[in-house]
């Protein structure tokens, strides 16, 4: 699929450097882990859980996170320009296991890509301060929010690209400010109470090339533009968590450079 084309380009040069498992279309290539903070659940691994591959972090670190469920809840709240890396969102999962939020972010210029993000019992991922980047993740099943860009303790804004976002419990993606710094691109949203939702309705957020169904209200307060599509992406097996895209899906190719809409 495209989607994955277009990912394993933009990372295989830290992937192969990280030991990190590279999911295409028709396999999974392993290549030993050699990175300087690698995640992994192996019971010899220096790291096993995020959190700990975090104390250890120094600013700028990347973190490679191996395929696993990691039931815990990530915090970079000290740390500046951190970069959490998974495998791929099929392969590496933090499930927050019902806790307020599954990460959290308060400082600037992090990035978190290749995850499934779920199981939170408020927010998939909670931005609290700083411009976040975060890009190719299935954000899924949290009982609120799956993105909450809040305003309450900063000024939290996102450049949030080919990411899932779908069956939250109340909004897919909140961004307490409407800014223009926050900027959502070849996504996939829906099955949300609310899809994008701003406090401040001025129309400013940027939103191109996403597709939008399901949800009770696809834009709330939101400019939708003329560059998103409304319409079933058409997952392959939605009720049993397989977010990938059918064979003649509107997401496929749909994207920037003709890649998928989406995480997959």
């Amino acid at each position: 699929m495209k989607s994955y084309s277009f990912r394993l380009a933009a990372l295989l040069p830290a992937l192969l450097f990280a030991g990190c498992a590279i999911r295409t279309e028709t396999r999974t290539v392993y290549v030993a882990p050699v990175g300087r903070l690698v995640v992994a659940q192996d019971s010899g691994a220096t790291f096993q859980t995020i959190s700990a591959a975090l104390d250890s972090a120094r600013d700028g670190d990347t973190v490679f996170v191996m395929p696993g469920e990691y039931r815990e809840v990530v915090k970079i709240v000290k740390l500046r320009h951190i970069t959490l890396l998974g495998a791929s969102p099929a392969a590496t999962a933090i499930d927050a296991g019902d806790e307020y939020s599954a990460i959290e972010l308060r400082t600037d210029s992090n990035r978190i890509s290749g995850l499934t993000i779920r199981g939170a019992d408020s927010h998939g991922i909670w931005v609290r301060d700083g411009q976040q980047f975060i890009d190719h993740c299935l954000i899924v099943g949290n009982g609120d929010r799956g993105i909450y860009l809040s305003s309450m303790a900063g000024r939290a804004f996102a450049a949030i690209t080919h990411c899932t976002v779908t069956d939250n419990g109340e909004v897919g993606i909140h961004a307490a400010r409407d800014d223009s710094n926050t900027v959502i691109t070849d996504c996939i949203i829906t099955f949300n109470p609310r899809g994008v939702v701003t406090d401040q309705p001025e129309g400013n957020i940027v939103l191109r090339r996403n597709c939008m169904f399901g949800n009770g209200i696809d834009f709330d307060r939101v400019a939708p533009g003329d560059s998103n599509i409304v319409d079933d992406p058409r997952f392959i097996d939605r009720q049993n968590g397989d977010f990938r895209l059918k064979k003649g899906s509107h997401c496929i190719g749909a994207g920037s450079g003709g890649t998928n809409l989406g995480a997959f």
